[in-house]
């Protein structure tokens, strides 16, 4: 991780103003609702890495401090790159089975009815309301109502996105 491409990775980053919100990656999301980002090899071509990966990687000392463990989201938002040293941060780094309990914990295991979450959605879907979210945010910026409207679905009729 050298300095360019650090800022290349914030560049893509909209932060929100509050103290526990999340920080929003405004890129590439795959078609699994994850944000992209893309480093140089050695050979001269590109790897794919989660930003949610990447972001936590850059407070852990490089994405080799990471090898064999899982990130996980506090805030369930896919696309939050929230990660910093400390307790304010959305992203931890863990186990595979820390991640399944954390799912379990959340409510988000298979034994859930089908409303619940978006575990229970295609990742097609999941991938669209990634998409909504960063666009929304890319147009508008982070206002606090709208993201909170957006991932809550605190409106009548307002479907939650995660």
């Amino acid at each position: 991780m050298d300095a360019a491409e650090l800022a290349r990775f914030h560049a893509k980053v909209v932060r929100g103003p509050g103290p526990g919100d999340c920080w929003i990656w405004t890129g590439a999301i795959g078609d699994d609702g994850y944000g992209r980002f893309w480093t140089p090899t050695p050979d001269g071509g590109q790897r794919m890495i989660r930003a949610h990966r990447y972001a936590l990687a850059t407070v852990h000392g490089g994405l080799d401090a990471l090898d064999e463990l899982h990130v996980c989201h506090v805030c369930d938002n896919p696309i939050c790159v929230r990660a910093e040293d400390g307790p304010a941060s959305h992203l931890y780094a863990g186990t595979a089975f820390d991640n399944m309990a954390d799912r379990a914990a959340r409510g988000h295991h298979n034994q859930q009815p089908a409303a619940a979450f978006f575990r229970h959605e295609t990742k097609q879907e999941r991938a669209h309301k990634a998409r909504v979210l960063r666009d929304h945010v890319r147009v508008h910026g982070y206002d606090p109502e709208a993201v909170a409207t957006l991932l809550r679905g605190v409106t009548a009729g307002q479907q939650r996105l995660f």
